[in-house]
């Protein structure tokens, strides 16, 4: 009986262990930025490409517009997706301020620009992310 109750318990823990480590484990996020740096969630995509410029202004109406110039150093062609979220003064996600995911192709060797604006006023800064195609 004690032998059974070791082993459910260690079957558990093990189970338990694996989720956990599955919630762990980033898969939407290939890279994003906020204010020039680099967050590397997918690693494999990430050595490939490099945020070359990011820039912002306020437009008419206080929305925010960011442009951001990502070049792949890589030879090979990669089909993504990137979106932004936009942010307060003070760091935090605007509630709504998130874009729809849209689709990107970074050709071998070239730069491509991705800009976005706030859909809401008053947003200080932004986060891009981009995610490869599955």
């Amino acid at each position: 009986m004690n032998t059974s109750i070791r082993k459910l318990s260690f079957s558990l823990l093990s189970f338990s262990l694996l989720l956990l480590a599955g919630c762990l484990s980033p898969t939407t996020a290939g890279l994003s930025a906020e204010k020039g740096v680099l967050q590397v969630e997918d690693r494999r995509l990430a050595s490939h490409l490099d945020i070359i410029q990011d820039q912002t202004k306020v437009i008419d109406g206080g929305f925010l517009k960011a442009q951001v110039t990502i070049k792949n150093t890589d030879k090979r062609d990669y089909a993504c997706q990137y979106r932004f979220s936009w942010k307060d003064k003070d760091g935090m996600t605007l509630k709504g301020a998130e874009t729809l995911w849209l689709p990107l192709t970074l050709y071998g060797r070239e730069e491509a620009v991705v800009q976005g604006i706030s859909p809401v006023p008053g947003a200080a800064d932004y986060r891009l992310v981009i995610r490869p195609l599955r």
